[in-house]
């Protein structure tokens, strides 16, 4: 049996990462002809089809192809980790997957980070959903994923990076502006917006239940943005988590205020699959993120 070779998995995952041999091949910097051979000896190695070559539309991964795509960037990033050990710079990629809604807070402070104190290294982010970012995180196309803690999935290694505070946002000009605590009951049959990422909505309305509040829903946003601009307009509250540090001025129409009734503790993690050795690049973003949040 032939023995897989590193340059094999580099041009397999650049082919499944560009949907296309043509362009996989461009990314790796060889002929196309290479590269299809070099994927047909690996399919043979294995015994096992990897691709699915469809004329018009590129190819695809089997299902086994997605699995191994998955453990060959692995390989290939640990691969990366042990060159990385043999200088004294932290250098290579590193790819942080966040929810959408705690993005603004985690990734410039990070990207800024490492632009200043590690410029060698090639920092890129992906916003989504928990479940998005977790599958990601199994498929290998991020190296971390921020979530908020309840979110994380079984099948991972959660290490917590900062707490969270349950705050209503109001209108600056509520009101209940001047309180330093809110219960859902003091805001009972006012018009909710609520932002609309799973599972964000959902966790709002169980906890308002839960302190027998049944929440009146006007409307629902994706768009962070667009919740706060709808609250300073007066037409509703919202409920977001709040991370350590952060406030949000009355000079943008809102308030926010902590929530006074029972809420099961969060905050926001860094996950990785578990038995997965975090690279040093990623040892950086929990250790640079713990300190920023602290």
């Amino acid at each position: 049996m032939s023995e897989i070779t590193l340059r094999q998995l580099e041009y397999f995952v650049a082919v499944v990462d560009a949907e296309s041999v043509t362009a996989g091949s461009r990314k790796v910097n060889v002929s196309q002809a290479t590269v299809s051979m070099s994927i047909a000896q690996l399919e043979k190695t294995l015994g096992a089809d990897l691709l699915i070559r469809q004329r018009a539309k590129g190819i695809a991964p089997t299902r086994s192809g997605r699995e191994f795509a998955a453990r060959a960037r692995r390989v290939l990033a640990l691969t990366a980790e042990l060159e990385d050990t043999t200088t004294s710079e932290m250098s290579g990629p590193i790819k942080v997957g966040c929810v959408s809604s705690l993005s603004p807070q985690v990734v410039p402070p990070l990207a800024a980070h490492f632009s200043a104190e590690f410029p060698e290294v090639d920092f890129t982010y992906q916003e989504g959903s928990a479940d998005e970012l977790q599958s990601a995180l199994f498929e290998g196309t991020v190296d971390v994923a921020i979530v908020f803690s309840r979110q994380r999935v079984a099948t991972v290694t959660a290490v917590e990076v900062a707490n969270a505070t349950l705050k209503v946002m109001l209108p600056s000009t509520h009101a209940l502006r001047h309180r330093s605590m809110i219960s859902f009951a003091d805001i009972a049959g006012e018009p909710a917006i609520f932002i609309d990422l799973p599972p964000s909505r959902d966790r709002s309305i169980e906890f308002m239940r839960a302190a027998g509040v049944e929440p009146q829903i006007r409307w629902t946003s994706s768009n962070l943005a667009t919740v706060v601009a709808l609250v300073a307009n007066g037409l509703g509250y919202s409920l977001r988590y709040s991370l350590p540090g952060e406030t949000r001025s009355s000079d943008h129409g809102i308030i926010e205020i902590p929530v006074s009734d029972p809420i099961p503790d969060n905050g926001v993690s860094a996950v990785l699959p578990t038995g997965i050795r975090a690279p040093y690049r990623v040892e950086e973003v929990i250790r640079y993120l713990r300190q920023h949040f602290e």
